[in-house]
C-alpha cells in the first residue's frame, strides 16, 4: 500500500511541476501550485521511506489528503478568475482506483463520498456556471464506477486465489487437508503452543489391513473405505482441530490446546466408530492410532511425527485395532543397538 501511494504522490508532484513549466492559463495561481508540488513531494518521500512503519488505517487519511490535493489544483487553476477549465478532476480516479483495490467496501464508499463532497465544494468555489452540476455528475459517476469495478474485481480475484490455495491443500478423495496443508497447519499450531505454553496433540492413524482390502476387493472398495473414514473424522473433531489424510491410508489429527489424554479419547471415539462404516466391502474396518503431545514428546514437527509413528507401529505390534500413547521407552528402544535387550 505504501509504495503505491508514495508513487502516486510522486507522480502527482511531477505533473504539478510540469504544469508550471509548460504553458498554462494566465489566470492560474502559480504560488498555489508550487505549494502543492512541494507538499505532495514531501508526502511521497514519507510514504516511500517510512511505509513499513505506518499502520494500515493511515492510508485512508492519505487518500483523503489526495482528494483534497486534487481539489486544490482545481481551485488554483484560474477557472474562478475567468480562466478555462483544466479538467484536473480526472485525477480523482487515482484515489478511486487505489481505494477500490486496497480498501474494504465501507472504506471505498467513504472515499467516494469524500471525493463527491470535495468536488462539489470546489465547484461551488470556482463558479463554473450552469454546467457545474453536469460536470459533477459525470465526474463522480465515472470515478464511482472505476472504484467500484476495481473493488469487485479485486474481491473476485482474492476469492479465486483463496479457493486455489485451499484446493492445493485439500485431499480430493476425502475432503480432508492433504500432506502439504497438514505440515503448514502443524507448524502454525506448534508456534501458537510455544507462545501460549499450551499443549498440542498429534494423532497418527491408518486402516488395518488396507493393502489386503485393496487386493481382495479392488481399489474402488479402498476408495470407499477412505471416504467413509474421512467423513467420520470430519464429524468427530472440533472446528479448531485439523484432520488430514497425509498419504495412502494414513490419517492425522492436530488438536490444539489438547493433551495426550484428550487425544486418546478422540482416537478411541474414532476407533469405536470405524467398524460401523459403510465401506463397500461388507466387512468391518479397524484402525490403529499413535498419539503424542507437544512439548512432552517433542518440540518440533519432525520429532513429533517420528514419535507418533513409533506409537502407531507399537499399536500394530500389539495386535492392531488399538490406540497407543507414545512413551519414552519407545525412543530408547529405537536407539538401542540391534541384539541388545
Amino acid at each position: 500500500m505504501g509504495p503505491v501511494a508514495g508513487l502516486m504522490f510522486l507522480v502527482g508532484s511531477a505533473i504539478t511541476v510540469a504544469a508550471i513549466i509548460f504553458p498554462y492559463s494566465p489566470k492560474a495561481e502559480i504560488p498555489g501550485f508550487w505549494v502543492i508540488a512541494a507538499g505532495t513531494a514531501v508526502v511521497a518521500a514519507v510514504l516511500l521511506g517510512w511505509h513499513q512503519r505506518l499502520p494500515a488505517w493511515v492510508y485512508q487519511w492519505v487518500m483523503v489528503l489526495g482528494t483534497l490535493t486534487i481539489s486544490l489544483t482545481l481551485y488554483f487553476n484560474g477557472e474562478r478568475h475567468g480562466g478555462p477549465a483544466a479538467d484536473n478532476e480526472v485525477l480523482y480516479i487515482w484515489v478511486a482506483l487505489y481505494s477500490g483495490y486496497f480498501f474494504t467496501r465501507a472504506q471505498v464508499a467513504a472515499q467516494l463520498a469524500t471525493i463527491a463532497g470535495a468536488y462539489a465544494v470546489t465547484l461551488l468555489l470556482v463558479h463554473p456556471g450552469q454546467i457545474g452540476f453536469t460536470r459533477w455528475f459525470i465526474t463522480i459517476g465515472m470515478v464511482a464506477l472505476a472504484g467500484s469495478l476495481v473493488h469487485v474485481l479485486r474481491r473476485r480475484n482474492d476469492q479465486l486465489v483463496a479457493r486455489l490455495f485451499e484446493a492445493v491443500r485439500t485431499d480430493l478423495l476425502t475432503g480432508l487437508v492433504n500432506r502439504q496443508g497438514f505440515d503448514e497447519r502443524f507448524e502454525i499450531e506448534l508456534d501458537r503452543g510455544r507462545r501460549t505454553a499450551q499443549p498440542v496433540a498429534l494423532v497418527l492413524a491408518d486402516i488395518d489391513g488396507f493393502k489386503e482390502l485393496n487386493d481382495r476387493f479392488g481399489h474402488p472398495a479402498g476408495d470407499l473405505a477412505l471416504t467413509a473414514v474421512g467423513r467420520l473424522a470430519r464429524e468427530s473433531v472440533r472446528g479448531s482441530d485439523t484432520m488430514a489424510r497425509i498419504g495412502g491410508d494414513e490419517f492425522a489429527a492436530i488438536l490444539p490446546a489438547t493433551g495426550a489424554d484428550g487425544a486418546y479419547a478422540l482416537a478411541e471415539r474414532l476407533r469405536g466408530g470405524v467398524p460401523h462404516l459403510q465401506n463397500g466391502c461388507g466387512e468391518p474396518l479397524t484402525m490403529s492410532f499413535g498419539i503424542v503431545e507437544f512439548p512432552l514428546h517433542g518440540d518440533t514437527r519432525e520429532a513429533l511425527v517420528r514419535a507418533a509413528d513409533r506409537a502407531l507401529y507399537q499399536a500394530k505390534e500389539l495386535g492392531r485395532n488399538r490406540s497407543v500413547v507414545h512413551r519414552q521407552e519407545l525412543d530408547r528402544a529405537a536407539l538401542r543397538p540391534a541384539g541388545v535387550s
